[in-house]
């Protein structure tokens, strides 16, 4: 197995900075041979295997190079000098000397066939002012969407072994993360589509989120408060659910955005599905891993401080630093051998929470950008499918799937010190400029709604580099493809696996930490919850406890260092109607108030007494774990339902990898957030800390160990060839009630409003606003509400969609409490936003609005278009975007 890390195809030894121009150039040109269409929809080619020189742009890309030196300027500003930049460390290869897969005509199989597919799953822009969900993900505050940043898309990967006739299917979604409710409704539409022959059911099937949190909610994720009854009207429904958004940031559920979700799942599978019966013929699968530094750090570091010293010294790199979050990127490349491409998996720990948790804009963040990154070079095709044909030739897909993102976050200057070189509360490196760019974030910021795109752009780019290098390396899967599946009560597990205690107990902590009676709980929600991560704090304070055993001392480093950013925000803050609602509270003084009366009762709660250091506010109600687990020859892909942090994942790969080194699996990667979403999951020691992942860890101290013995149990069936274990059952869940009609008052529609300027140059920004319909009324899947056009000869050709990122559709509604009520928009106007590529064609150009109006609930959509006037763009583009 080749190493490649993101200096290109080197060994670990060498520096880890940006290639050269030269050298960027001569991989591209190695690698060329791809040709296509400007059009993003290029022509039906079959993509091809070799990289284009496009490429090339990517790779030397200036995004590299942020968080690579000591030193933070911004616009001739410098920041910090004493940034620690990542260098090459320790990294999970695969395991020597593993055994031989079972006896049978798979043992020694390298030939795999394989489909892939995609669809758009972006749901309704307004939130809840148009009766629709908000953004999931961020605590605080509440942010209904406004617009599109970038379109989500489901991606997903059929793969069968033609040696025993196996075949697993694996989605990686854009959005926050996975739900139970998705996912039964998914399978329902499976089973009923009679040309996929059932070969898809639970046990084969995985849908895992990318965990942007830009993407709508309200699709069977977790919320407070109690659905209300069936048969409230639909006005106290409104009052209710629109209270619960800006008081608590979660929604109840939206139809709309549900059925686009599973919709857009569904067809991902079946477009996968065509693919691969349409290519009998099989062939390999490369798996690569490399190490992709500067583009992830940890967010919790007094928590991860808890761990035991003998096993944190096993993760120290050369530089003589802690690495604190896995630096690995596996990915999977899939050529056909007649040489056309299907695509690429990938898998790197990271939240996508770049734009931030004051953007407004709909957006598959970093992730999302990488992948639409990728397509991008290979002439991927979005089309729908009336157009699309039978969805069986090739089309590129190139899934950045989420793996153990626990506590790694992209702010890589998050905690950096100041020209100072003090980190004390209110100094260090602003909080606007922690991801390395100077995107608006502050709410008296001009366009601080349209979030940080510079940055996702950085994070993006540097994913999306790593999968250019790593693209066609590796060895080729070797053996079966297989899979399990079971559900667990978390809420009723008794470790009782030698092997899982044994790892699980550290001598050099203390002894009190590891009882020798070890249950998991009650599911609850800890006090450490509402503060939020460093990366979107809201106003608590971190570090509270009901038992202060935590292994390190950390509450004067939470208190006077990391900038401050562990006492809270300061206050609690919400926009409502374009009114800015600032509260002012002093998470520190309210926390050491709540703390002692909380544990207090708590004592009282006997289901709450394992718990242990949690500061419990409120009982986890969910349904049982769904865990998973494939093999697709060597490689084992574990779905959990958690966002894993580090350390908890590098012991939970390590007991899968115990169970199934001897039977040929030798590299086994975590999938997060998958099947259903049941919070975080922490190490024990973590946990004991309580910063925002400990509290998130819903099942007490233990859920680690107990999720480690019911995975090696899973493990052992597999590598025993015997049933799974039989688990408990899934819920048999509800579908909530459909979403509210909203409707236009009559108007000119796709009429200009601002029109665009006779010339602009490149790098500049043309924005064009149109009389607009409420968008949430046609959801222009697979389409676009925008498109920026170039003339060619007597025709106009398409160089933007509102799923590029160079392209934001931003929707002005005026929304306020009568109209939300009403559910009605008495006058949108639609905006198209176009920053100018700098590797733009000069010509003609003009912007074009699709949109629909409707007059009432009761009425037909009606389209109209809306056409901007023309504008030229001169001179010489540059080589590349950027």
């Amino acid at each position: 197995m080749k190493k490649v890390t993101n200096a290109g195809l080197r060994t670990q030894g060498n520096s880890h900075r940006p290639p050269s121009r030269i050298r960027a150039w001569c991989l591209a040109l190695l690698l060329a041979g791809c040709g296509g269409s400007n059009s993003p929809d290029g022509p039906p080619s079959s993509p091809q295997a070799a990289l284009p020189p496009e490429a090339s742009c990517v790779l030397e890309s200036p995004a590299l190079a942020v968080g690579t030196t000591p030193e933070l300027t911004v616009n001739g500003t410098t920041y910090t000098r004493s940034h620690v930049p990542d260098a090459p460390g320790p990294l999970e290869l695969p395991r020597k000397d593993v055994g031989p897969a079972p006896e049978g005509p798979c043992r020694d199989s390298r030939r795999f066939r394989f489909g892939s597919g995609l669809y758009d799953t972006t749901g309704p822009i307004g939130g809840q002012p148009t009766g629709h969900a908000d953004l999931a993900g961020m605590v605080l505050p509440p942010q209904p969407q406004i617009g599109i940043h970038t379109r989500l898309y489901a991606r997903a990967f059929v793969i069968e072994s033609p040696c025993n006739g196996k075949r697993v299917v694996y989605v990686s979604d854009d959005h926050t993360f996975s739900t139970a409710l998705v996912r039964q409704e998914v399978l329902k539409r499976l089973a009923a589509d009679a040309s996929l022959g059932g070969k898809y059911t639970g046990d084969n099937v995985m849908l895992s989120a990318t965990h942007t949190h830009a993407a709508g909610g309200g699709y069977g994720d977790p919320t407070v408060l109690p659905a209300l009854p069936a048969g409230v009207p639909q006005v106290f429904i409104d009052v209710y659910s629109y209270a619960q958004s800006l008081a608590l940031s979660v929604s109840p559920f939206d139809a709309d955005n549900f059925e686009a979700i599973v919709d857009g799942i569904t067809r991902a599978i079946v477009r996968a599905h065509r693919n691969l019966e349409a290519h009998p013929q099989s062939a390999s699968i490369k798996l690569s891993i490399g190490e992709l530094l500067d583009a992830n750090r940890s967010r919790d570091p007094p928590a991860y401080r808890q761990n035991a010293p003998s096993e944190r010294a096993r993760y120290v790199n050369k530089a003589g630093n802690e690495v604190e979050v896995d630096k690995r990127f596996l990915q999977l490349t899939f050529v056909r051998d007649d040489g056309s491409a299907a695509g690429v998996l990938n898998w790197f720990g990271v939240h996508p929470t770049v734009m931030g948790n004051h953007g407004l804009m709909i957006s598959a963040d970093n992730k999302g950008e990488a992948s639409l990154g990728f397509e991008k070079l290979m002439r991927t095709r979005y089309l729908p499918d009336a157009t699309a044909g039978d969805g069986a030739a090739d089309n590129f897909v190139a899934a950045f799937a989420q793996t153990d993102e626990g506590n790694s976050v992209p702010d890589l200057f998050i905690f950096d010190k100041d020209l100072n070189g003090s980190d004390a509360p209110g100094e260090g490196v602003p909080y606007r400029y922690r991801l390395g760019t100077d995107d608006p974030y502050d709410f008296d910021t001009p366009y601080y709604e349209r979030g940080l795109p510079k940055a996702s752009a950085i994070f993006g780019t540097k994913q999306l580099a790593q999968a250019l290098r790593q693209y066609g390396q590796g060895d080729a899967l070797k053996g079966p493809v297989d899979f399990r599946l079971f559900y667990v009560d978390m809420a009723a597990v008794t470790i009782d696996d030698p092997t899982v205690t044994e790892r699980s107990t550290f001598a050099d902590l203390p002894a009190e930490l590891y009882p020798e009676q070890r249950n998991t709980c009650t599911g609850a929600v800890g006090l450490g919850k509402l503060v939020g991560g460093a990366n979107g704090p809201a106003f608590g304070a971190a570090g509270f406890a009901c038992v202060a055993d935590a292994p390190v001392d950390v509450t004067n480093d939470l208190r006077n260092h990391y900038n401050g950013l562990f006492n809270g925000s300061g206050s609690i803050t919400a926009v409502v109607e374009g009114n800015k609602i600032n509260v002012p509270v002093n998470g520190v003084a309210l926390y050491s108030l709540v703390t002692p009366v909380l544990c207090t009762a708590q004592l009282l709660m006997p289901q709450y007494q394992c718990q242990r250091e949690k500061v419990v506010v409120t009982e986890f109600g969910a349904g049982p774990a769904p865990i998973q687990l494939f093999r697709i020859g060597n490689l084992a892909i574990l779905g959990v339902p958690w966002e894993v942090t580090t350390m908890a994942g590098r012991r939970l790969r390590e007991t899968v990898l115990d169970v199934l080194a001897p039977v040929g699996v030798d590299t086994v990667v975590i999938a997060g957030l998958s099947n259903a979403y049941l919070d975080y999951m922490t190490t024990r020691e973590e946990y004991a800390a309580q910063l925002y992942e400990g509290a998130s860890t819903n099942y007490g101290p233990w859920q680690l160990a107990a999720a480690q013995q019911q995975a090696r149990k899973l493990a052992l069936t597999m590598a025993s060839n015997t049933p799974a274990p039989a688990g408990v059952a899934p819920e048999a869940l509800e579908l909530g009630p459909a979403s509210p009609v909203t409707t236009d008052a009559a108007a000119q529609f796709g009429a200009v409003v601002d029109d665009a300027q006779p010339s602009y140059a490149r790098g500049q920004t043309v924005e064009v606003s149109f009389v607009g319909g409420y968008p949430g009324n046609d959801l222009k899947r697979m389409s676009s509400y925008l498109f920026v056009e170039r003339q060619q000869g007597d025709g106009w050709v398409t160089v933007a969609t509102d799923k590029d990122p160079e392209l934001m559709f931003i929707w002005d509604g005026r929304t306020h409490l009568v109209s939300t009520l009403g559910h009605y928009i008495a006058n949108s106007e639609n905006r198209a936003v176009w920053t100018i590529p700098r590797d733009a064609p000069a010509g003609r150009y003009r912007i074009r609005h699709e949109g629909v109006s409707r007059a009432s609930a009761d009425s037909a959509p009606v389209p109209y278009t809306g056409i901007s006037a023309t504008f030229e763009l001169g001179g010489a583009p540059a080589q590349c975007a950027q």
